[in-house]
């Protein structure tokens, strides 16, 4: 008697549970929202530039 009750809470409580996971989703559209600029194509002929190598703390210790 006692295992059935306590089953039925189980179950109650993993139904309510799964429920609310499936409402717990985005809202709204999901297509993608329209642009804010001008969209422009890559160009390329331009090549990734090269940034400087920064000195970390632990070059310091490495040296």
């Amino acid at each position: 008697m006692i295992m059935g009750s306590a089953l039925r809470i189980l179950i109650t409580v993993a139904l309510l549970f799964g429920i609310g996971l499936t409402a717990c989703g985005r809202r709204g559209s999901l297509d993608r929202p329209p642009p804010r600029g001008p969209e422009v194509k890559a160009d390329p002929e331009t090549k990734m530039q090269t940034a400087p190598d920064r000195k970390l703390i632990i070059d310091r210790l490495l040296e």
